[in-house]
């Protein structure tokens, strides 16, 4: 009887105890995924150009070779400078003949340059954005630095100090391999660019330059038109030199909404047009899908 009793109260405990128990839920999958774009190259990054949200990177912050992309920084000092009243684009700006000799390098991106003749800022800023004309950003530089490419590469790195940027310039071209950047200050740059001078995207946009009678074709290849068009892209820079290899600064917008993305140090041309338009496909559909959400969300108030 005693036994009986006894088993009794251990059934009444353990169910007691089952009760109690915490029920853990089956594992579900994550509300937010991680996301893996599967780049080629080895830095890259892109933001929203309206508040400079991070929506994927790779070594963002890892300074690279950014080749003519350094021309970003030599085409903002300009229109700074023409902000301020130092310059206007109808300013004539001559030729050294270093700069000259430059022009005619055939290992370059140019167009060609008379040292006996002057040539206006609006021009040369043409010449920068469509053909990465490298002499062009060396006359620029000498004039506003009042000396050599040298000393316009203080006023670069001033500049770089002041905004914040993790970034060294060498020269105002690109060509050196002693420019760096990271992805994430490349972006910051063009997007305070784009904030204070919206007018340059009418440059960067730009397929096509008759320079003197010579017509040139641009150099970034998802611009309407171009091989690797990207929709709603309407700028901003390439790059390419052995050191940095394949480099593009690009942005895009759809309705109301831009994304600036920055691919560096890709293998190959077409690697990094597809690494490009993965970053901005992404960035776009994070900010539509948000706008969907929103709209729905407000729908029921």
């Amino acid at each position: 009887m005693k036994t009986t009793h006894l088993t009794a109260l251990w059934l009444l405990l353990l169910v007691f105890v089952a009760c109690e128990k915490n029920v853990v839920p089956e594992p579900g999958p994550e509300p937010n995924p991680p996301v893996y774009l599967g780049l080629s190259c080895q830095g890259a990054i892109v933001i929203d150009a309206a508040n400079g949200e991070t929506f994927y990177s790779v070594s963002p912050d890892f300074m690279l070779v950014p080749a003519s992309m350094t021309k970003v920084m030599t085409m903002y000092i300009v229109f700074d400078h023409i902000e301020k009243g130092y310059l206007s684009l109808e300013s004539q700006i001559p030729v050294s003949p270093y700069a000259a000799a430059r022009s005619i390098n055939p290992g370059e991106s140019n167009v060609p340059l008379n040292e006996a003749l002057t040539y206006t800022v609006d021009e040369m800023i043409r010449a920068l954005c469509v053909v990465s004309a490298n002499a062009c950003a060396v006359a620029l530089g000498e004039y506003i630095s009042g000396g050599t490419e040298k000393d316009f590469a203080r006023i670069m790195n001033h500049y770089a100090d002041s905004l914040g940027l993790t970034a060294h310039y060498d020269d105002a071209s690109g060509l050196s391999s002693k420019n760096g950047i990271s992805p994430r200050s490349m972006a910051e740059l063009t997007r305070d660019f784009i904030k204070r001078f919206p007018n340059i995207l009418e440059y960067t946009s730009l397929t096509r330059l008759n320079f003197r009678g010579t017509v040139y074709g641009t150099t970034n290849g998802m611009l309407p038109g171009q091989a690797y068009y990207y929709n709603g892209c309407d700028g901003f820079k390439t790059g390419y030199t052995n050191a940095a290899g394949l480099c593009i600064t690009a942005t895009a917008h759809l309705a109301d909404k831009r994304v600036i993305a920055v691919v560096m140090k890709a293998p190959n041309s077409y690697l990094r047009y597809q690494d490009a338009a993965k970053l901005m496909d992404r960035g776009l559909s994070v900010l539509m899908n948000r706008t969907t959400v929103q709209g729905i969300q407000s729908s029921f108030l």
